[in-house]
């Protein structure tokens, strides 16, 4: 008759053996029971895993979903903390006192039964191959030839040059048109001509002269892209999208135009811009900062609203903010940054509105724990696609 494992033990010993203080005759009992089986061994590494009890804690002090604007604080603030190797090593050291939970809600909800473990969303996603986003897109010049860009701007302008060099000589009277495109999962930032500086989020693309010679300045933008215009008041600068353009007096904004979506978001940050509908009118609404437009594709129809711009500027510093958005417009947003495909279990699920805050360069499952914690959802994968589930119905 096999004798009972006593896992409260097991947990006091793991917890020893990470903080440094397990003794020689524990270590050896520890080890004993390690080697028992595959599966006291498959735990044992996972509940040492620094890595794994790194990510557990900052799950566990994931920020409030209800105070993003506290978080975006914190960030500002960020000049006066410590070094970031000292915030390492203080987290670390905090990590070993929250190691004996997790142990011990890993062998209640485990090792009682003996059934097979479902994995985390966590190792689900690592499974799957979805990871966080990064710097890359694919500049297209006037030839047709692409090249790949990276987040190494030497080797970039390297690329460049090198290619540009090998186009055909361009004729006087012609301007050089360049594509920039970022995929699914990924960003970038270029300066142009006249130092305007553009960030592109995933999945968009910005169309633009070689140079700005004829007396304005005019590019073309799909998806989301966050403007730094140069100041040039004898070169005035214009931004198309869909059926919209807006003139730019010199300023910072940011423009939503996704193709699938019925809705283009243009915010102003510091400035001044002026939309013109392509309605055959000349009419132009202005906009003061700290303003948003939004325009209709169906009716053609512009609204403006009051909006604090860095719940709509964040993404091209680091987070994602989500202000009143539903859960389909966050999955939508989320899936074009981390590379996924997602599926409702539960349709009505889409229209749940949220507000809350997750960092842009963790992992995926951070930002899915904020969702879980507003509570009745939940997350796994399935063929490689997320799928969303109604956890209030499971339990019902």
């Amino acid at each position: 008759m096999n004798t009972p494992i006593d896992y409260e033990r097991i947990v006091l010993l793991i917890y020893k053996r990470i903080t440094g203080t397990i003794r020689t005759e524990e270590s050896a009992e520890l080890e004993a029971w390690r080697k028992a089986t595959p599966e006291n061994d498959a735990v044992y590494r996972k509940l040492t895993d620094i890595r794994f009890l790194e990510h557990e804690y900052r799950r566990l002090h994931i920020i409030d979903p209800t105070r993003p604007l506290e978080d975006m604080k914190a960030r500002i603030r960020k000049a006066s903390r410590p070094k970031r190797h000292r915030n390492r090593i203080v987290m670390l050291l905090t990590v070993t006192s929250i190691a004996a939970m997790l142990c011990f809600g890993y062998f209640v909800n485990i090792h009682p039964s003996h059934e097979e473990v479902p994995l985390t969303i966590a190792r689900q996603l690592e499974a799957a191959n979805i990871t966080v986003g990064r710097t890359q897109a694919i500049l297209t010049l006037d030839d047709g030839t692409e090249i790949n860009l990276d987040d190494d701007s030497l080797r970039n302008i390297h690329l460049i040059a090198q290619r540009q060099a090998q186009e055909k000589p361009a004729d006087d009277l012609k301007t050089r048109i360049n594509k920039l495109t970022t995929p699914r999962g990924g960003e970038f930032k270029i300066t142009l001509e006249d130092s305007t500086e553009v960030w592109l989020n995933a999945e968009s693309q910005l169309v633009y002269p070689e140079n700005f010679n004829n007396g304005e300045r005019r590019v073309t933008v799909t998806g989301e892209a966050y403007f730094k215009v140069a100041k040039d008041s004898l070169r005035p600068f214009y931004v198309k999208s869909g059926d919209m353009t807006v003139r730019v007096y010199g300023t910072e904004f940011n423009i939503n135009a996704y193709t699938e979506e019925n809705r283009i978001y243009t915010t102003l940050v510091s400035g001044s811009i002026a939309l013109q509908p392509h309605d055959g009118s000349k009419a132009e609404l202005v906009l003061t900062p700290g303003h948003q437009a939004i325009f209709l594709k169906n009716d053609r129809s512009t609204s403006i609203r009051n909006i604090d711009t860095r719940t709509v500027t964040g993404w091209h510093k680091g987070r994602f903010i989500f202000e009143e958005q539903n859960l389909e417009q966050i999955m939508r947003a989320l899936s074009r940054w981390y590379n996924f495909d997602y599926e409702f279990e539960d349709t009505s699920l889409a229209n749940i509105v949220f507000k809350g805050s997750a960092p842009r360069y963790a992992d995926l499952s951070e930002a899915l724990s904020i969702l879980e914690k507003s509570g009745g959802i939940g997350f796994r994968v399935q063929n490689e696609k997320i799928i969303i589930t109604n956890n209030n119905k499971q339990n019902d």
